[in-house]
């Protein structure tokens, strides 16, 4: 499906562009839109590589780990009675949102399949995801992020003044989405159980 939606914008617009009879100025945007993506790309390559080392520092030193102790609670909020059906479900969930939290998104995905395996398991109608499920899927969409660094590493790489401003709003802007997700999902379970 998106591939098609891709496909049309692509066709609609080179058709808009020979409409207009600019045939040229097509040939021209197209190759500063490839230099500047390469550009951007190189930018990037440097500054993730930095980013990624700063994660890496931060995971070794401990900070992961105390930012799990500390969702520890809320989690079990969340996810009430998790811990005595599947606690495995629940570190790995917990280990899942630290890990977005501190912008190791990469470092987070082994760990969201393997909770999702988790809560299958305890899952009674394997057909349809659980209230587990659902929680989790909202929480990590949400994706909290205290440090979002490839954002920062986005802007950082197109010379913003400030690449750091972001994380406020950031912040911000993904505790509204958790919180209306979670609305969401309880006002919602009501009408599909």
């Amino acid at each position: 499906m998106i591939n098609g939606i891709w496909l049309f914008m692509i066709i609609a617009g080179i058709f808009v562009f020979l409409l207009k009879g600019n045939s040229g100025e097509m040939i021209g945007v197209m190759g500063d839109s490839a230099q500047g993506s390469i550009e951007l790309l190189i930018a990037l390559t440097g500054i993730m590589a930095v980013w990624s080392g700063i994660m890496k520092i931060c995971e070794k030193a401990g900070i992961v780990d105390f930012i799990a102790k500390l969702l520890a609670l809320p989690m079990k909020v969340f996810f009430p009675g998790l811990e005595r059906k599947n606690k495995r479900a629940l570190g790995n969930i917990i280990m899942n949102i630290s890990t977005n939290a501190m912008g190791l998104s990469n470092a987070a995905t082994p760990f969201g399949i393997k909770a999702m395996e988790e809560l299958q398991i305890i899952n009674e109608n394997k057909d349809r995801a659980s209230d587990y499920m659902v929680t989790f899927l909202i929480i990590n969409a949400a994706c909290i992020q205290l440090l979002p660094t490839t954002v920062i590493s986005i802007m950082a790489g197109l010379k913003s003044s400030n690449p750091t401003a972001i994380i406020g709003p950031t912040i911000v802007t993904t505790l509204i989405a958790l919180t209306s997700g979670l609305i969401s999902s309880i006002f919602l379970k009501r009408f599909y159980k």
